[in-house]
């Protein structure tokens, strides 16, 4: 089941004090649906534009925020709908006007009779999907009157009714809709034109099952079973531009229909009502009715063409944090295998009757799993990977050693949670610089592990850290390599080796189109682990919730068994991560049995041990790296609030 928009696409033009600022996607129907594929929602259009430069703008901001736009036809004998809206700032505020002409030169690119193609839509459309409309045409009544879809409608325009008598507008309407928005201009329009004074009466003649009403900053009204129910707007936002409010309002209240099994009930209203009322202050805050889903295309014209005729879209000069971090990764990395750090770990004398900590925290918890991993399989000993603040809460009396992953030497929290620990018991794995850990730790030089050099001394910049993920694991590896006899394995050529196929694989994988169903912004995606897989799966979830792409649920794969899948079956969308090594068992083969349908990128090492769980950790770099380039965006550099950044710099005691 998917959410579809149909309507012939538009591209809106917006002008401030009389300059072009940029262009976006438009359309109140398509604009709903790019609120949903926002918020996780698979959504579709049926569209129609023209072989222009318009029409091919107004797809991509489809396809960035992951709509489906495969059933658009693209037609060589129309210009794509264009959409002028003008802002003058004056006196403080914002004031806007809309219009089909450019103000430049006056022309218009439009066109009135809808070119959908409803053959097209009879033929192709899933009976389980949500069709939402955003006007009364004679095309897309021909559809509403013939598919039994589950149909929305967002009307904020009367013009249609006015040549129609009552009778018409009823037969247009009446039964035709789940769920039908109003503003409160169409709204009272509709009560003057049938002459009733109640909403009660006006909502039996409509008999939708909940029709909600848009007052602006006087809130709204939900009708449901007869009964209406008022909400005041409480909490009103600083306003910049109040387009696309109402379609971020119907928007969250579908998001809501659907989260509710396609129910409405009266108990969830109020909750509803302030979901969208949290969208819609979101949407009001930027430019453009779409600016808080994706930025404006900044633009620039030929000089010879007005740009309502030909433009070309302003590539913005990015340095991309992510892209420099991953291609400097094999040259960091490498570095570090041949740095004094591999001979400061083989000085630490590992025996298998002692019990070891590995702490880390953030990107850093990735290497620390893998180094305890590495430790408890060649010797047998107690290995603990674990956060430092849950040290705080456990017996320690029995910890021989304590080996700290910090990318800079001076984490806060490792400090703080080792205190109990004499510093002779403290090791660090890092690229710090030396004598600022011996001044901030007190821990003695022989005991901080440095991969830092005299030629690699720059340090990754961002939230992301590809380097301070791989760099700890690697000499981890190096030395499980040269403490098995039996594995003959050069360890650059190895992780030279393994960061290409990676590259490869997910430069091959990002091409199926399937692919963009999961990696849309905001969705749920289960990670599956075990076996081998578990360093992987931490960097991973870690990376993509610190980058706000992604929400993750982590499940161990038997445990998944123990009714996890309760919840599972309930989700909404199915998008798997199942990390495996090479061999499996029948369990497993059970498992994959039972995912098989759902939306699954399944990622198997070639190797199976300790292999896989530095292959898959390699893997886990390349995936995050590609999830960012299938978004358009800096990964390594995310948006947060000035109060987060105050939880973020706390230095105290945990």
């Amino acid at each position: 089941m998917k959410v579809v928009s149909i309507g012939d696409l538009v591209l809106d033009y917006y002008y401030q004090n009389g300059k072009l600022i940029g262009v976006n996607g438009g359309m109140t129907s398509h604009n709903i649906i790019a609120n949903l594929a926002k918020m996780g929602i698979s959504s579709k259009v049926y569209g129609v534009c023209g072989n222009d430069k318009m029409g091919q703008t107004a797809i991509n901001s489809l396809n960035e925020l992951g709509v489906d736009t495969k059933n658009i036809e693209i037609l060589d004998d129309i210009n794509t709908r264009c959409f002028h809206v003008s802002y003058e700032s004056k006196d403080n505020k914002l004031t806007f006007t809309s219009k089909k002409r450019c103000p430049f030169c006056n022309e218009k690119k439009w066109y009135d009779t809808s070119k959908i193609n409803t053959e097209l839509i009879f033929n192709t459309l899933d009976p389980n999907d949500i069709l939402v409309f955003d006007n009364l045409n004679n095309i897309n009544q021909e559809i509403i009157d013939k598919t039994n879809n589950i149909k929305i409608i967002d009307l904020g325009q009367y013009y249609e009714f006015e040549d129609l008598t009552n009778e018409e507008i009823i037969k247009k309407i009446k039964n035709k809709f789940t769920i039908i928005n109003f503003n409160d201009r169409v709204w009272n329009y509709l009560l003057d034109r049938f002459n009733i004074k109640n909403d009660i009466e006006l909502s039996k003649i409509i008999s939708s099952k909940l029709i909600t009403i848009t007052k602006g900053k006087k809130g709204a009204r939900f009708i449901f079973e007869e009964e209406i129910f008022d909400f005041k707007l409480e909490n009103i936002s600083d306003e910049i531009d109040p387009t696309g409010a109402g379609d971020a309002f119907i928007s969250s209240i579908i998001k809501d229909y659907l989260d509710n099994n396609l129910e409405v009930t009266s108990d969830k209203l109020s909750v509803w009502y302030q979901n969208s009322n949290k969208l819609t202050s979101v949407v009001v805050k930027e430019m453009g009715a779409r600016g808080h889903l994706n930025p404006l295309y900044k633009i620039k014209n030929n000089k010879e063409l007005c740009t309502c005729k030909h433009f070309d879209i302003v590539n913005k000069r990015q340095i991309k944090r992510c892209n420099i971090n991953i291609n400097n990764l094999k040259t960091r990395v490498i570095n570090a295998i041949n740095s004094k750090a591999y001979e400061g770990l083989k000085k630490i004398d590992f025996k298998s009757e002692e019990s070891y900590l590995f702490v880390g925290t953030g990107g850093s918890l990735s290497g620390s799993q893998f180094a305890s991993i590495v430790i408890n399989e060649l010797y047998g000993s107690n290995t603990y990977s674990i956060l430092p603040r849950d040290i705080i809460y456990r017996n320690n009396k029995m910890i021989d050693k304590v080996i700290m992953f910090s990318y800079s030497g001076t984490t806060n929290d490792l400090i703080q949670a080792t205190k109990q620990f004499s510093n002779d018991k403290k090791y660090i794995i890092t690229k710090g610089e030396l004598q600022k850990i011996v001044i901030k730790t007190g821990i003695s030089k022989s005991n901080i592990i440095s991969y830092r050099t005299a030629t690699n001394k720059g340090k990754e910049r961002g939230y992301l850290s590809f380097e301070g993920a791989i760099s700890p694991a690697i000499l981890f590896l190096k030395y499980y390599l040269e403490n098995t006899n039996e594995l003959n394995i050069n360890i650059e050529e190895f992780f030279i080796n393994t960061i290409d196929y990676w590259n490869n694989y997910f430069n091959e994988l990002f091409k199926d189109k399937r692919i963009k169903e999961i990696i849309k912004k905001g969705n749920i995606v289960n990670i599956f682990t075990g076996d081998y897989t578990k360093s992987a799966t931490i960097d991973l979830e870690s990376k993509l919730i610190e980058s706000g792409i992604l929400n993750c649920i982590v499940h161990e794969k038997k445990n998944f068994s123990h009714g996890r899948f309760i919840n599972y079956e309930n989700l909404f969308n199915k998008n798997n991560i199942y990390f495996k090594q090479n061999q499996i068992e029948k369990y497993e083969e059970k498992l994959l049995e039972y995912l098989k349908n759902d939306n699954n990128i399944i990622i198997e090492s070639r190797y199976n041990g300790i292999l896989s769980e530095f292959d898959l950790l390699i893997a886990s770099q390349y995936l995050t790296y590609h999830i960012g380039k299938l978004l358009k965006i800096d990964i390594s550099k995310p948006n947060y609030s000035e109060d987060a950044m105050k939880i973020y710099f706390y230095k105290g005691e945990l």
